[in-house]
């Protein structure tokens, strides 16, 4: 099988709709506002005057909070709509910052950052479910590596406003972010719309007016029943892993092989660098090539990437390193994001994309853990060529099951028998089709509500 597909263009910014682009901006302008988070361990230990292992572990407990909320934005996505779990989370986000500086105890400190994490971290699937929502699946991975562009371009922004505002004073940091998250509320209230209807609502208000029972509800168990979502899920998972070693076990590495945090810091300012200067080239120049193909691709290169670490005895030799599996990084992830927002049904997107969500949140735990303990007793080079082994086989894993996934995507999962019994409208071809893995109306009856647009948003909804 070809891995080329002949006679598609990439997408352009035109084919993706104005409400995306409003989103876009809103992920951007609260990823430029990530202040607090990054800084926190600072101030624990300057401030506070915390060891480094004691302010660790209470900035751990914000991820404690993104694990737990990850899944429970999707659900909420799905039960009191997309844009809604979105506003919450922006807004109980910003009202926990402002409580911050009156709190500025340890103890206390570690509970409003677990309450962070858990409000904060719904965001993120309720903005990929509005994503798959919003754009066609012709384009969908163009859209998600638009997003993952702005997330790292705010990041890369971020830290210097960040650095500039804590030098003047360190409170200041917590109502600068709660403001950026007021404004990225603001964007989202004002020009972002919801194409999901939450229709457990109006299957309770039609029951009670007409006397018909209410439609059955969908749960998570039409997700865990999904066994070629949750084995793409677990895979993406393990590779999450592997990931997070960049920021857990890599600085480690550095500074028992002699060299400063500050060196360390540089490879991150490349990283970021090279994601924001080359996502959007790179994302154009894949475009023509099926999303499981860039995917294996991608894992090819982190794979080589990662092992280069192990032979590294030089700055420049770990910049090599880092610049390679960089690339890999940003043909991962839009590649793979697409691939799970389009295995997704319609009225479960938020439950899906939360249990995506989740496997990356649950191994920003288990990589430190797992990173660490490998270090410890077997040492850096083990570590390197591991994650390489384990890169090299996931690639060849997720291509011996790709046919599977493509399968699955030619036939979607129904919501529920009596989700819509209408009939689907003729599809029409997209000659703007960017998407790696099949026509952008292989599964529009049911996943893409722009190809519905007669059905899901009829009068009377």
């Amino acid at each position: 099988m070809s891995h080329r597909r002949s006679g598609q263009r990439p997408t352009r910014a035109a084919d993706l709709p104005a409400s995306f682009w409003w989103l876009w901006f809103a992920v951007l302008v609260t990823w430029t506002g990530r202040f607090v988070v990054p800084f926190m361990t600072l101030f624990l230990t300057r401030d506070a005057g915390l060891s480094t292992s004691e302010a660790g572990l209470i900035v751990s407990g914000y991820g404690g909070g993104v694990v737990l909320s990850a899944l429970a934005g999707g659900v909420l996505s799905d039960v009191i709509g997309r844009r809604r779990t979105l506003l919450g989370s922006l807004l109980l986000s910003a009202a926990t910052m402002t409580v911050f500086p009156s709190f500025p105890q340890p103890a206390a400190i570690a509970v409003l950052l677990f309450v962070f994490g858990l409000v904060n971290g719904a965001a993120q699937p309720s903005v990929a479910a509005l994503i798959t929502d919003l754009v066609p699946a012709a384009h969908r991975r163009a859209a998600f590596a638009y997003n993952f562009w702005a997330v790292n371009l705010g990041y890369a922004v971020g830290p210097l406003l960040a650095g500039f505002i804590a030098d003047h004073a360190f409170e200041y940091l917590f109502y600068a972010q709660a403001g950026v998250l007021v404004v990225a509320a603001t964007i989202v209230l004002a020009r972002v719309t919801d194409a999901h209807a939450p229709r457990a609502f109006r299957a309770s208000r039609a029951a009670r007016t007409a006397g018909a029972p209410a439609e059955p509800a969908v749960g998570l168990g039409q997700v865990l029943r999904d066994r070629v979502f949750v084995t793409f899920t677990l895979a993406m998972l393990v590779y999450s892993v592997v990931y997070v070693q960049s920021t857990s076990s890599l600085p480690v590495t550095m500074v028992e092989d002699g060299f400063s945090s500050g060196e360390y810091g540089f490879l991150l300012t490349l990283n970021g660098v090279l994601l924001c200067a080359l996502q959007i080239p790179s994302a154009r120049l894949v475009a023509r090539w099926r999303r499981e193909a860039v995917l294996a691709g991608a894992l090819l290169f982190t794979a080589l990437g990662v092992g280069l670490q192990a032979l590294a005895n030089s700055w420049l030799f770990y910049a090599m390193a880092v610049s390679v599996w960089t690339l890999g990084e940003m043909g991962a992830h839009p590649a793979a994001q697409s691939i799970a927002a389009d295995m997704s049904t319609r009225r479960a997107r938020g439950r899906y994309l939360g249990t995506y969500a989740l496997a990356f949140s649950t191994a920003t735990m288990i990589g430190p853990l797992a990173g660490g303990t490998v270090l410890q007793h077997l040492g850096s080079g083990p570590l390197w060529v591991g994650c390489a082994v384990v890169c090299v086989l996931l690639a060849g894993f997720l291509t011996l099951t790709s046919p599977a996934r493509e399968r699955r995507l030619a036939t979607p999962v129904a919501d529920d028998p009596s989700d819509d019994p209408s009939p689907s409208p003729p599809p029409l071809p997209d000659p703007g089709a960017v998407d790696g893995a099949t026509p952008a109306t292989t599964d529009a009856p049911l996943s893409d509500p722009a190809a519905r647009r007669d059905r899901v948003d009829r009068p009377g909804r």
